[in-house]
């Protein structure tokens, strides 16, 4: 199959090869799916043997190749394949995950089926003009890793910041709080077998005023903090009842308890640790560069992968509400089986989020791609919103009625219901019937060979093997704290100064007889960086620390560190049994904190600077407090949203202009066949470039003429038949021919030309620069110099 075209480049998908409706043939158009039309989301459906994995990993592979992240929840175990990728195709890649068994039964050792299987994958892949660069090329893409909650076999992930203060933007829309409100109380419900109905469970009341209470505030909760408010809750009534009357408690302690011995489980110790669930940061490297992102939960129970599944779609709703509105694909959120997590009865915690980002994701350029082999379990009302439906083989005909239902009135009626139920009875395996709300008809086609191999279900030992030479998630290390120096004499009390002399207290987390504490001198202010034409008017809060040594003097702060918590936080009185270490020689009987303060005021105004970045030739430039990393991503987004639009422009450019020329080719084939008597100049035994493929994928099938459809290389003017026949026909075959040739040139000049303007969006090609906003005099204030009394860990030596 040719592949002159880098159709990657366009936002094209490259997903099989059309076969034309009511044929066996398997000649036709490659498939080339736009994926700005994911945005409106997609579902696949099919048996057991249809071709579905293969499918929904085509998908992801596609959209690795389009440098667009994805995150995908694995029920099963399977897409945990797109890190098999063999750029050589050799039998020693293979071998490793070779099925001993499965070879035993076909008399092979595993070597021989080790050879058998790298032959199998390089004969398929040639036979969709796919090779191994094209792997190469797919690996160093993204960055596929996998991540296993409540495991180490992958990346372990922490729940712990699921509890969260949600962004500002859901906090003002009254039904996504209300949804991410429900979800996290149920799910947590569940994790104790409780059944938390929103309107009659006092449990799920509970948590959620809980949650409602402090996210309100902008304060964030961990799962210790929410125990110890269900038995003393910040508030004194729960509706129009007092809360003793509402929830004795006695009762609120039963409830703790039953949550406490969940997180005290050691078995639960490792959800816990690991990757926070911050969306940003799984689906974007700290250059900006797209992942693939695996959550495998097969390992888990029913109601530990239902907990972890909704917390993942309120992470997802969370980040989706901080996007700009695109009409561009952004990111994928595939999960590849449904089954269970939005059924058309009951409200399993994970239905409400799910419908959200089915309803709400397509403005911010966010596609959900949901697979079952299941078709019944489905909520068919829910499902109206996707727009992109893949149906394959089906097991019986009450599966068909189901899908057949969800397909037409998805189409608001639009399918022929025969025509599509004799295609969904006549499906082989590895074809699927597309339905489109960005399609003119629905269209038949064999899937491609995937580029990566496919296994079978992934375990968590082989999870383990796969990831090993990953990079180990790191735990952000806790700030250093100071260790007493040998000989210090330790206090009781702390020193007497000055009455104007603040001293405050940084204290650890931890219990101990004995507090021993380090002094620091620390300073905070305000800052206020302001700049008219460019709408920034950001107000931030310094803080820095100096160790107070033997040797100090006066404070030099240039070698000031910064203060990992807010001064102003820091309590004003000391826990009992603290001790103190000394201060420098002199330093009780110093009174000029007020120099100090102005010295430091001075220090900012010199070296404090708001540093942002700036493309010029988009004229973009960065937000106070966006990084590098996600400003490139935005940049990306921009590009994408800008490339989509020029695209489709030059598209349709060159299909006005291959139009004009194929009227004219009609005229000429009817003028053949009227002065030949047959139709011989033209055949529909065809095989298709991807160039005709691209026009069709941008201005619809229906825009292909059947001249356009039915040209070949076996054409009037490569079959060498001209001068064999009578002057008239011969007249009319070089006509046709010489039009045949203006339209491949055509062709050859669209692919140029689009390859050329995709190239030109590259968002590598795009130059950035810093510049930094400076702060005037008067934009520093609420200054403050302190002694800071640093707690020392006990577990250190001193």
């Amino acid at each position: 199959m040719e592949t002159k075209l880098a159709y990657e480049k366009l936002g094209l998908f490259y997903l099989g090869k059309e076969l034309p409706i009511g044929e066996k043939s398997s000649a036709g158009l490659p498939l080339l799916y736009k994926s700005k039309n994911l945005t409106t989301h997609g579902v696949i459906i099919g048996m057991t043997g249809s071709g579905k994995t293969g499918l929904g990993i085509g998908l992801i592979e596609e959209a690795i190749m389009d440098d667009l992240p994805s995150i995908i929840i694995d029920p099963k175990g399977d897409m945990a394949n797109l890190l098999l990728t063999f750029p050589n195709l050799e039998p020693a890649d293979f071998e490793p995950w070779i099925d001993s068994a499965e070879a035993s039964r076909k008399n092979l050792s595993v070597p021989q089926m080790a050879e058998k299987t790298a032959s199998d994958w390089r004969q398929g892949l040639d036979s969709w003009g796919q090779t191994g660069e094209r792997i190469a090329h797919l690996r160093t893409k993204s960055t596929v890793t996998v991540y296993t909650p409540g495991s180490s076999a992958g990346v372990p992930v922490s729940i712990m910041a699921s509890f969260s203060a949600p962004a500002e933007d859901v906090m003002q829309d009254q039904d996504s709080l209300n949804a991410l409100v429900g979800s996290t109380a149920t799910s947590l419900l569940a994790l104790i077998n409780i059944d938390g109905d929103s309107l009659t469970s006092r449990e799920h009341i509970l948590i959620s005023s809980i949650l409602l209470h402090h996210w309100r505030q902008g304060e964030d909760l961990s799962l210790e903090t929410l125990i110890g408010a269900i038995v003393n809750p910040p508030f004194d009534k729960v509706g129009v009842f007092g809360l003793t009357s509402f929830f004795p408690q006695a009762e609120r302690m039963k409830l703790a308890m039953l949550l406490n011995n969940v997180i005290a489980s050691p078995s639960f110790a490792s959800w816990l640790q690991g990757q926070p669930l911050d969306i940003q940061n799984i689906l974007y490297d700290q250059n900006g560069r797209p992942n693939t992102a695996i959550f495998s939960i097969a390992h888990l129970s029913e109601t530990e992968r239902m907990f972890f599944v909704t917390l993942l779609l309120n992470a997802m709703i969370g980040w989706m509400r901080r996007q700009q509105g695109t009409s561009s694909l952004k990111a994928l959120l595939y999960m590849d089986e449904i089954f269970g997590y939005f059924p058309p009865t009951g409200n399993p915690p994970s239905k409400k989020p799910m419908l959200l980002l089915l309803k709400q994701a397509r403005a911010f350029g966010i596609g959900v791609v949901l697979a079952t082999q299941n078709p019944v379990d489905l909520d068919y009302k829910g499902l109206s919103n996707i727009g992109t439906w893949f149906v394959g083989r089906l097991q019986t005909t009450q599966d068909q009625d189901r899908v057949l239902e969800g397909i037409v009135g998805a189409s608001d009626g639009v399918l022929n219901r025969s025509l599509v139920r004799k295609l969904l009875s006549d499906m082989k395996g590895r074809q699927f019937l597309l339905t489109s709300a960005h399609l003119d008809e629905p269209l038949l086609f064999e899937t491609r060979w995937v580029m990566s191999y496919l296994k079978g279900p992934i375990s968590l030992q082989d999870i383990d093997r796969l990831m090993t030479d990953r990079p180990a998630f790191e735990e952000e290390s806790e700030p250093s704290h100071p260790v007493a120096a040998d000989g210090y004499a330790l206090q009781s009390s702390p020193p007497i100064l000055a009455e104007d002399i603040e001293q405050r207290y940084h204290l650890l987390n931890i219990y101990a007889e004995e507090y021993r504490f380090e002094p620091w001198l620390a300073a905070t202010a305000a800052v206020r960086f302001y700049n008219n034409s460019r709408n920034i008017d950001e107000v931030s809060r310094v803080n820095f620390r100096l160790y107070l040594d033997e040797s100090f003097g006066e404070p030099d702060w240039t070698d000031a560190e910064p203060l990992a918590a807010e001064l102003d936080s820091c309590p004003d009185k000391s826990p009992e049994g603290s001790r103190f270490s000394a201060l420098p020689q002199g330093f009780s009987s110093l009174k000029n904190f007020r120099g100090w303060e102005k010295d430091f005021s001075n220090h900012l105004y010199q070296n404090q600077r708001l540093h942002l970045l700036r493309a010029p030739s988009l004229k973009m430039e960065s937000k106070p407090g966006e990084s590098e990393a996600d400003f490139k991503v935005r940049i990306a987004d921009r590009l994408r949203e800008d490339k989509d639009a020029a695209v489709e422009k030059l598209a349709g450019k060159f299909q006005l202009q291959k139009e004009r020329l194929e009227k004219k080719l009609d005229s000429a084939y009817a003028k053949l066949e009227k002065e030949k008597g047959d139709v011989s100049a033209k055949t529909t035994d065809t095989i298709l470039s991807f160039g005709t493929a691209v026009l069709g994928a941008f201005m619809g099938r229906k825009k292909l003429s059947s001249t356009t459809m039915t040209r070949t290389a076996s054409g009037i003017r490569k079959a060498g038949r001209i001068g064999k026949e009578k002057d008239d026909v011969r007249r009319a075959e070089e006509l046709a021919a010489g039009l045949e040739q203006e339209i491949e040139e055509l062709e050859a000049e669209q692919n140029q030309e689009l390859e050329e303007l995709a190239d030109s969006f590259d968002p590598t090609l795009v130059e950035t620069e810093t510049f930094a906003i400076k702060p005037r005099r008067s934009d520093i204030f609420d200054v403050k110099v302190c002694l800071l009394w640093e707690m020392v860990s006990p577990q250190m030596p001193g």
